[in-house]
């Protein structure tokens, strides 16, 4: 069905969950464990909070460690800018090691408001993106991320930094042995439990309610939600999840040690990767590799050829996360997880995509080898021309709608309700599916002046979807299309876009295959 807004009911028509919106504001400086801060006044009556520490800085003997507590200060901070850019190739913004920074926006009156909070994780496969945009970023996500529609719609909206790279996911055996848990790497996972340690101690300040937290993230973001509510480490600190367009890849989940089926470890890969970069500096790996490590700078660590993952590594995730979902031990909160139609049209170009059924094929075989099944069926096209449309087909469903379906259907299994999307809208060619990063814009309500009203009634419908989930686990309320709760019985999902319905059994038959080709692959090296 076609949905409109009411012309003539408030937007915003949430009396019974958000406390009516006023100029007037919390009072500051606000006390936080680790000093006092002020904020900004925004025309709409929103407050914001740029570049507030939450950790110290990672540099030092801190690089490659566990965030620690964020150094005390006197006097009042002021938090009027954003904090650095954590390092990254190609960002043109200021950037730096020291980057544990986050932001947050409220329209609370008081401090004893309570109002919901949501933890925003930006994307960029772990490897760029920040919480704030730079100006290199892509064009689908510039003019996001900025907090103020969700504050107006009655939330406490937070959005935070965390180590990518060789930074925020380098795993080695000196790192490993140093380590008092023998471990190494996932610190950029780390970063995100010490954000929601910080949103924990230091959010009822705003108005905020800590015992009502929502992570929320897209892409790399959507896999470290995925992350967070695989490890036991993170128990606790969030009450719900929203995972947008979750990206989880045969090689982006590894294990410290060993092969794991699906990649070698993640141990080895950060071991060659320095080793490779010693010798290019004319050094040796043999001895005091630690200091040599700690003694390159930013931009060698930048410049290592390192393949980023989430590691299975004993602490963190007693096991793969993978095997945490399907024995149900992950953290139980209610879940809101989708996907956009067209995710692959980010990222297969045509001259990318192999140039015919038997170029296809022929790479198909390869990367599928024995364990291929009736894979080939689903991810080989019949003709020549519609070679990119399966390429696009096989990108979006392996990397995006395989995961989601994954988190969904285990978090059905237990009594935390979960709803499901798929996401149709394309701003730039309303004719054409929705690629990779485009439900962003809508999501954060912030699309460009000259959208049409179809795409700004869209924006509000997600942005009001969103935070009702944030308010109460579930996004149904009075005023907007029913969306049916996930289980395993019918699998519905919503279809957001010009026309909002349902769907049911997303992809089955391809997800299936997929997930029978990631487990036999898996447990052919155990």
């Amino acid at each position: 069905m076609k949905f409109e807004y009411p012309k003539t009911v408030s937007l915003f028509s949430l009396v019974l969950l958000f406390s009516v919106a006023s100029a007037s504001a919390i009072e500051e400086p606000v006390q936080l464990i680790s000093g006092q801060v002020s904020g900004v006044d925004l025309d709409s009556g929103v407050q914001v909070f740029h570049g507030i520490p939450f950790a110290a800085p990672p540099v030092g003997d801190l690089r490659w460690k566990p965030p620690q507590a964020p150094v005390p200060w006197s006097g009042v901070f002021a938090a009027d800018a954003y904090g650095p850019v954590c390092m990254q190739q190609g960002s043109t913004a200021l950037m730096s090691e020291d980057c544990l920074y986050l932001n947050l926006w409220t329209q609370a009156e008081s401090a004893t408001e309570k109002r919901p909070v949501m933890v925003w994780i930006h994307g960029g496969g772990w490897t760029s993106g920040a919480s704030v945009n730079a100006d290199s970023f892509s064009t689908f996500v510039t003019g996001t991320y900025e907090g103020e529609a969700f504050a107006e719609n009655g939330v406490v909206l937070v959005s935070v930094n965390y180590r990518i790279s060789g930074f925020g996911f380098m795993a080695h055996p000196a790192l490993s042995a140093e380590s008092e848990r023998g471990v190494s790497g996932n610190y950029g996972i780390l970063d995100h439990i010490a954000a929601l340690e910080w949103v924990r101690d230091n959010i009822a300040g705003f108005g905020g309610d800590p015992d009502n937290v929502t992570i929320f993230g897209e892409s790399a973001g959507g896999a470290s939600i995925y992350s967070l509510l695989a490890t036991p480490l993170a128990k606790g600190l969030f009450h719900k999840a929203i995972s947008e367009s979750t990206w989880v890849t045969p090689t982006n989940m590894t294990h410290l040690t060993r092969n794991n089926g699906l990649s070698d470890s993640a141990e080895s890969r950060g071991e060659r990767a320095v080793s490779a970069k010693l010798t290019e500096l004319g050094e040796t790996s043999d001895s005091d590799v630690l200091a040599k490590m700690r003694a390159m700078s930013a931009q060698d660590i930048l410049a290592l050829q390192l393949q980023v993952s989430l590691i299975e590594d004993g602490w963190a995730y007693p096991k793969s996360a993978a095997d945490i979902f399907a024995e149900g031990s992950h953290n139980h909160v209610p879940l809101l997880a989708g996907t956009n139609d067209g995710e692959g049209i980010l990222f297969i170009r045509p001259g990318s995509a192999p140039g015919s059924v038997a170029e296809q094929r022929q790479a198909r075989e390869a990367e599928f080898g024995e364990f291929a099944g009736n894979l080939l069926d689903h991810y080989v096209a019949k003709t020549d021309a519609d070679v990119l449309t399966v390429e696009i087909d096989y990108n979006t469903d392996s990397w995006f709608a395989r995961p989601t379906r994954e988190i969904v259907q285990a978090m059905a299994k237990t009594s935390a309700e979960s709803f499901m999307y798929v996401f149709t809208r394309n701003l730039q060619d309303p004719s054409q599916r929705s690629p990779h990063a485009m439900e962003l814009r809508y999501v954060f309500n912030e699309l460009p002046d000259s959208a049409s009203d179809i795409d700004k009634n869209i924006a509000q419908l997600m942005n009001d979807y969103w935070t009702q989930f944030a308010a109460t686990g579930n996004p149904n309320r009075t005023g907007l299309p029913p969306w049916p709760s996930y289980n395993l019985e019918t699998q519905q999902h919503q279809l957001i876009g010009a026309e909002v319905t349902q769907g049911s059994f997303l992809l089955k038959e391809q997800l299936d295959e997929l997930d029978r080709y990631i487990s036999n692959r898996y447990n052919s090296a155990k």
